[in-house]
């Protein structure tokens, strides 16, 4: 039996691909905070490649829409607050602090859009 998913249309669709856009910046973000703050060449791969895993877990644990253990609202709306925030603080300690903001901000307002006009899609 297969199961047809709603098409990506609309205002609600554009919300989800940014909301998409914003989980893989949050990962990046992690990403190059982790690198930055390695020390050393070997600390910097180690951090570049390791920062991102957590936070990938959690929101495929969590919150992502088919994780098996989906923690309800307002759960869900906090642990996205505090991976955006952990990612800016990160980045802001790394020396990119307007980075850090972009995205705390982008990712808190699209987790909000997409409570608001995507239904959580």
């Amino acid at each position: 039996m297969t199961t047809t998913r709603p098409a990506l249309r609309g205002f609600p669709g554009f919300v989800l691909v940014v909301r998409f856009l914003t989980e893989l910046a949050l990962l990046a973000g992690l990403a190059v905070a982790g690198a930055r703050l390695g020390g050393s060449a070997l600390l910097d791969v180690v951090g570049g490649v390791l920062w991102p895993l957590p936070a990938a877990a959690i929101w495929a644990l969590v919150i992502a829409p088919k994780a098996p253990r989906r923690s309800p609202e307002p759960t869900r709306f906090i642990l996205e607050f505090a991976l955006f925030g952990a990612a800016a603080v990160a980045l802001a300690a790394s020396g990119l602090l307007v980075a850090g903001i972009v995205l705390a901000v982008a990712g808190v307002l699209t987790a909000i859009a997409v409570r608001v006009f995507a239904k959580d899609g």
